[in-house]
């Protein structure tokens, strides 16, 4: 099934694209460098990753759940207080 939705020019990842090839996808870190910029001039908190394109996508909120209860709960964490630190000083 080939994804033509778009947000933000990133494709869209629904779940229904998603439970195909589940181990395609993780989630990134939005502050790292080749993360793409939020269109508001932010950065994205957690962007999604398709590891077979090499290439960034929006991922649905049913399938960002998905995505973040597979990950580790210090490196949540870790991320999250990061990340209110690194909008302070922007």
């Amino acid at each position: 099934m080939e994804n033509k939705k778009q947000k933000y020019n990133l494709p869209v990842i629904s779940a229904e694209v998603f439970n195909l090839t589940p181990n395609r996808y993780e989630l990134r870190q939005g502050t790292l460098p080749d993360a793409p910029p939020c269109p508001f001039g932010h950065r994205f908190k957690w962007i999604g990753f398709d590891k077979k394109e090499m290439k960034y996508v929006r991922v649905t909120k049913s399938v960002f759940k998905k995505l973040i209860a597979d990950k580790n709960e210090s490196e949540v964490a870790q991320h999250e207080k990061y990340f209110e630190e690194y909008k302070e000083n922007q």
